[in-house]
Formats: structure tokens, C-alpha cells, sequence
């Protein structure tokens, strides 16, 4: 009953310094020195931009609302997410279905098959960059702001309780004194007990909090081997996806320097031993990135820089040597010439 009666007198001696600091009648209030208020600040800080940075890295690995919201509420469930698709799977799929449909023997529908084969591909190279980011990034960060981050914010509000105590027997203390005279001289004990008591706990409790925040330092180290593991990710996950569209870009004998229009003359090229070809069959183009050329005519192979010509290429970009057209032919209307000697 009696520790009933004791908290409930600090409880109310608590609310009563609170109430007095916010309506402005308490004019000495503990104040922390620059270097703990700096610390706070930080922690704030810190607080504030880890849960921004782990927003947008969020959605930038799912930007979809829904999916993200499907995904929190399985997690709360301890359920698994879904494999399902993801939107680069989904557009591979329809692509290879096309392709099948309108015949992987047509030069569209294998170049569609090809397409949505290299777009499974990059799907799954993003759910692996997804899977790595999450682990290596977004999972460090939010740990922290679940228990190193909630722990200082508990140990904080406890110190801010321990605070209005002492000053509040400060309070009481400064009172005794002024009435010294009518105060029976146990009361001023107590009082005098009281703030030893108050400022015994607040300094225990002071130094708790300033070595938690003097360890933010360590988690800004842990935070950065994180951010440096995201970058190794991105990098990573673009290497590999450059490589899947090189290698798509191959099959379908597209050039980096292919024009976007067969009828903008382009600037030749200078290779140390250029390609020829000549062409076998009439062909006419039936887009603007492929080129109609008449039986019997030499063109010019166009490769890149240290590119060598494909032997499985369904198409090959080449440059009519006067008037500079370039554009796409299918590689069975062309005989290739032997290189020169």
C-alpha cells in the first residue's frame, strides 16, 4: 500500500512539474550540456532519415502500393509471399505466347520467343537483386529502427521522467527553504533526501542514455557497410542485365549503330577490315529498320568496335556503300564475302 502511495506522489509531483514547465512558471529547469543536446539531435537525425531512406529503397525494389501492402500483411501472418511473376516474367510470358501463336518459325514470332525469353531472364535477375537488397540493406536498417532505435527512445523518455523529477524535488526543496521557519526540521529532510534520492537516479540514468547515443556512431559504420552492399547489388543486377540484352541483341543481328530510319544517312564508319556482302534475293523492308536491297548488289557489314560477326545472327545490319542507307536484312539474303587478304 505504501509504494502504491509513493508512486502515486511521484506520479503526481511528475505531472505538476510538466504542467508548470509548459504554462512557463518554472524558471530553473535542468538543462543537458551542448555535447549530450548535439547527441540527441543526432539520434533524431538518424532516426528521421533511416526511415525515409528505407521508404523509397522500399519502393523502389516494389513500386507497387498493393504488392507491397499484400506482401507486409503475409509477413505479419508468418506466411510466405507468393512467387508470383514479376512485371518483366509477365511481359516474357505474353511475348513467348505471341511468338508461338503467330508461328516460331515466322521471323516475328521467333524474334518475339527470343524477346520473352530474355525478358523471363531479366525478370529474374531483378527478383535476385530484390532478394539481395532486402537482406543485405533493408533488413540491417529496419532491425535497427526496431530495437536499437526504440530502446534509446525508451531510455530517452525514461530520462526525461527522471528529469522532471529531480526538479520537481528541487521544487520542493527551494519551497521548504523559503518557509524554513514554519517547516519542521524531518520535513526538510525529507525534502533534502528526496533530491539526493532524484539526482542520484538522473545521473544514472544520463549516463545510460549518453552511451546509447555515443553508439549511434557504431551503427552509422554498420549503416554504410550496408549502403555499400545496395550499390554492389544495383551494380550487380545492371551488369547482368546488359549482358542478357547484349546477348538478345546478338540473336536478333541488331547494331549498336543501327539508325532508327533506313533513309537518314549516317557517317561511314572507318574498320580496319571491312565486311561484305552480297546480296542474293530481292528483299523488300518491311519496317523502318530494315533496308530493301536488289539481287546481285554489295553492301557493307556494319559491326561494332571489336565485334565479330555471329554465325547464329537471324539478321545482320548493313550500309549500301554510296548512298550510306543502313538498316536490317535477313541473313539468308546474303552471301558473305570472304575477308580480304
Amino acid at each position: 500500500m505504501n509504494f502504491n502511495l509513493k508512486a502515486a506522489g511521484t506520479l503526481f509531483s511528475r505531472a505538476k512539474q510538466f504542467t508548470e514547465e509548459k504554462l512557463g512558471q518554472v524558471v530553473d529547469r535542468t538543462e543537458y550540456d551542448d555535447n549530450f543536446e548535439q547527441l540527441l539531435a543526432r539520434a533524431d537525425r538518424t532516426k528521421a532519415w533511416t526511415e525515409r531512406l528505407t521508404s523509397h529503397v522500399d519502393t523502389v525494389l516494389q513500386p507497387n502500393p498493393n504488392e507491397r501492402l499484400e506482401s507486409f500483411i503475409l509477413t505479419k501472418l508468418d506466411q510466405k509471399a507468393l512467387n508470383k511473376p514479376n512485371i518483366y516474367e509477365q511481359l516474357g510470358y505474353c511475348m513467348c505466347e505471341a511468338g508461338n501463336d503467330f508461328g516460331p518459325s515466322t521471323q516475328y514470332g521467333s524474334a518475339l520467343i527470343k524477346c520473352g525469353q530474355c525478358h523471363q531472364k531479366l525478370g529474374l535477375a531483378h527478383k535476385e537483386f530484390i532478394q539481395s537488397a532486402a537482406i543485405g540493406f533493408m533488413q540491417p536498417l529496419k532491425s535497427f529502427l526496431d530495437g536499437e532505435m526504440k530502446s534509446l527512445t525508451k531510455e530517452r523518455r525514461t530520462l526525461e521522467m527522471k528529469r522532471l523529477d529531480l526538479d520537481a524535488a528541487r521544487s520542493k526543496q527551494k519551497k521548504a527553504k523559503m518557509t524554513n521557519s514554519n517547516v519542521p526540521m524531518a520535513m526538510a529532510d525529507s525534502s533534502d533526501t528526496e533530491l539526493r534520492q532524484a539526482q542520484t537516479e538522473f545521473d544514472r540514468q544520463l549516463e545510460i542514455t549518453r552511451l546509447m547515443l555515443d553508439g549511434l556512431n557504431n551503427s552509422h559504420g554498420h549503416h554504410l557497410r550496408c549502403l555499400n552492399d545496395l550499390v554492389e547489388s544495383e551494380l550487380q543486377y545492371h551488369r547482368q542485365s546488359v549482358q542478357v540484352l547484349e546477348d538478345l541483341r546478338k540473336q536478333l543481328g541488331l547494331s549498336k549503330s543501327t539508325s532508327s530510319s533506313s533513309t537518314i544517312p549516317s557517317t561511314p564508319r572507318t574498320v580496319a577490315t571491312p565486311r561484305t556482302a552480297t546480296v542474293k534475293f530481292d528483299y523488300d523492308a518491311s519496317d523502318i529498320n530494315e533496308l530493301s536491297v536488289l539481287a546481285k548488289e554489295t553492301v557493307n557489314i556494319v559491326l561494332d568496335d571489336n565485334e565479330k560477326l555471329s554465325d547464329d545472327a537471324e539478321w545482320i545490319t548493313i550500309e549500301k556503300p554510296y548512298s550510306k542507307e543502313r538498316g536490317r536484312v535477313p541473313r539468308g539474303y546474303l552471301r558473305i564475302d570472304s575477308l580480304s587478304s
